[in-house]
């Protein structure tokens, strides 16, 4: 059985916004973490993506590691943490 094809972590954040800036939407998976709560629910699975403009430092606090995107699918702006990025179109995303 052949592995999967690999990312890096921060290679596919930047494809990412390649693909945003071109209107260009992508897939991928993220673990869902709540620090808040101290919570998760597993995994979510995001068919059509975008990215949207980070929050200010002020308005979201850790906005620098976190990942701000507009799910095309339920048209919701969503946000996730970046290390908890899984996969993207269909890379398996590692930190190097």
């Amino acid at each position: 059985m052949q592995a999967a094809p690999t990312i890096d972590l921060y290679d596919a954040i930047k494809e990412m916004r390649r693909l945003t800036s071109m209107n260009q939407s992508f897939s991928f998976v993220h673990a869902t973490y709540d620090r808040e709560r101290d919570q998760s629910n597993g995994f979510r699975h995001v068919t059509r993506a975008t990215l949207r403009p980070a929050a200010k430092g002020e308005d979201q606090k850790d906005a620098d590691h976190m990942l701000f995107y507009q799910d095309q699918e339920i048209n919701q702006p969503r946000k996730c943490w970046q290390i908890l990025l899984m996969w993207f179109n269909g890379k398996k995303c590692v930190l190097n």
